[in-house]
C-alpha cells in the first residue's frame, strides 16, 4: 500500500453504494472524479468532481497521522479517525478514507447518521508530491 499512501491521485468512479447499519441505502452507476491532494505532512485534501451522489461533501479535507499511528493497515490505506463524541457538525463531512487493497474502492464514512459510500473504479494517476 506504499504504492497510495500519502500520495496525491485521480481516481475514477464508476459506481458507488452507500450503506448505513449494514444495509445498502442507494447504489448505482456514477461518473465521479475523486481527486486527492497531499496538502502537507498532516492533511490531504479530497475534492469530488462531476458526479456526486447526495449526502457527501464534494470538498473536504482529513487528518494523516502516520504510518507508526495506523494509517497503513493489513488491508487499507487509512486517512483520519472516528471521534470519540458521535455528533458531528456537518453530517456530509467524511471523517474517514479507506482506499482498499484491491485499488478499485475508496470508501468515505459519515457521522450523524454513521453510514459509509463506496466508490468503485480505477486510478488514473498516482503522483508524488
Amino acid at each position: 500500500m506504499n504504492t497510495i499512501y500519502r500520495k496525491s491521485f485521480i481516481f475514477r468512479a464508476l459506481s458507488y453504494e452507500e450503506y448505513r447499519d449494514g444495509i445498502c441505502l442507494r447504489n448505482g452507476f456514477i461518473n465521479c472524479t475523486i481527486a486527492a491532494k497531499v496538502l502537507n505532512e498532516t492533511t490531504i485534501g479530497f475534492a469530488l468532481l462531476n458526479e456526486v451522489p447526495t449526502g457527501i461533501n464534494s470538498r473536504f479535507g482529513l487528518p494523516i497521522f502516520g504510518i507508526e499511528n495506523g494509517d497503513i493497515l493489513q488491508d487499507r490505506v487509512q486517512y483520519g479517525r472516528l471521534p470519540k463524541s458521535l455528533s458531528w457538525e456537518d453530517p456530509n463531512e467524511p471523517i474517514v478514507c479507506n482506499i482498499l487493497n484491491s485499488m478499485h474502492c475508496i470508501r468515505f464514512a459519515m457521522l450523524s447518521p454513521l453510514r459509509i459510500i463506496e466508490f468503485f473504479g480505477e486510478f488514473e494517476e498516482i503522483r508524488e508530491e
